[in-house]
């Protein structure tokens, strides 16, 4: 039993950083408001078109950027700062739901 604590403290105990809690608290933040841009999108595509296929296509084309710029990202992070990948990061993904927002037409029913 005591080995089990001992674990668990050794688990947790980057939490005791200031930095790592900001860090994971904004992660988690972030993580909540893309999942939310996902099922939007995909909800906005499937009200438009009432096609399952064009929500299919969407939803694989939307993966399409992330393999292209795979292999740039890690030529980027090899000789970057990492907090500025990450500052550039967050910005450029709050950009893309803003602009995404802009981009839909406003029409509700």
């Amino acid at each position: 039993m005591a080995t089990d604590t001992k674990k668990s403290q050794v688990m947790l105990r980057a939490f005791d950083s200031r930095n790592f809690n900001l860090f994971y608290t904004g992660q988690a933040i972030s993580l909540i408001g893309t999942s939310m841009t996902q099922v939007a999108t995909s909800w906005l595509v499937y009200r438009l078109t009432d096609s399952a296929l064009l929500l299919g296509v969407v939803g694989f084309a939307s993966q399409i950027p992330t393999l292209v710029l795979i292999p740039l990202g890690g030529i980027i992070a090899d000789r970057s700062k990492r907090h500025h990948i990450l500052l550039v990061a967050q910005i450029l993904g709050m950009l893309r739901c803003f602009s995404s927002n802009l981009a839909s037409p406003k029409r509700y029913d």
